[in-house]
């Protein structure tokens, strides 16, 4: 059986989760979404071999089984944190991101971070800074805490069927979530916009977008993603909404496949 390696990595006070799969030469980063955890990429990684990766996935602050501190939720704060897992690893790596993780990966790629060799972008966060509507505020607080809600939000943000235990990794995360996550990121990390510092990515990128997704759609990605990235590469799934590593875990791990030498 296919060991998995865990550690914490302390940063500022704060330790967060870090597993190690695979021996291979290509180290791969996974990095999750907002109210997610490192087990979103548990079935697109079983479909990975590992004999040519060394596959590496961390639960942010305030997720999975990472400490839950009080501040460090804002875009830097993720940032340093993110910078601590990469000079853990200490070799070059891609970055697989997404949501919150590819909005974080673009700000640290745009500073030109010595270890991100490419980046493979799921449904990523956009660099356009954003602070929401006093309504959709409303709704996110309604949903912490509630495991309906958050069940309803994580449907209503996918297109393809996943069975309920699939389903249920999402909403478990989502649950144990801390509180300063949810709206230290809501409130905080979204806020500052570096679209224009996008123009110094000089990494491969490739942007992998669902046609059906609600939350990150085909014209935001394009014009604020992947039109401002030099080079980069955009590709749509069909019939595919925002939880791309759970819906086409799949097609996920070919595009890793085709993208990295």
């Amino acid at each position: 059986m296919e060991q998995v390696s865990g550690e914490t990595v302390e940063r500022d006070g704060t330790d967060l989760w870090f597993e190690r799969r695979g021996n291979g030469p290509q180290h791969l980063l996974f990095a999750h979404g907002w109210i997610g955890s490192r087990r979103m990429w548990d079935a697109t990684i079983a479909k990975l071999d590992l004999t040519r990766y060394t596959a590496y996935r961390f639960d942010a602050r305030g997720c999975g089984r990472s400490d839950r501190p009080v501040d460090g939720h804002t875009l830097e704060g993720y940032a340093a944190d993110y910078e601590a897992i990469l000079a853990r690893i200490g070799a070059p790596v891609t970055v697989v991101a997404h949501s919150m993780g590819g909005r974080i990966a673009q700000y640290l790629a745009a500073r030109a971070h010595p270890k991100i060799e490419r980046m493979l972008l799921v449904a990523p966060g956009s660099a356009r800074g954003s602070r929401g509507n006093g309504r959709h505020r409303e709704l996110t607080l309604e949903a912490f805490g509630s495991r309906r809600r958050i069940a309803h939000f994580v449907s209503a943000a996918m297109r393809r069927s996943v069975d309920e235990a699939t389903r249920d990794i999402l909403v478990d995360d989502a649950l144990i979530a801390s509180r300063e996550h949810w709206f230290g990121w809501y409130d905080a990390g979204r806020a500052l916009d570096f679209r224009d510092a996008l123009a110094n990515i000089a990494v491969p990128t490739l942007v992998l977008a669902g046609a059906s997704d609600p939350l990150a759609t085909l014209p935001r990605l394009r014009t604020e993603c992947a039109d401002l990235i030099a080079g980069s590469i955009f590709v749509v799934l069909r019939d595919c909404g925002h939880n791309i590593p759970i819906e086409a875990p799949g097609e996920l791990a070919g595009a890793i496949d085709r993208f990295v030498p």
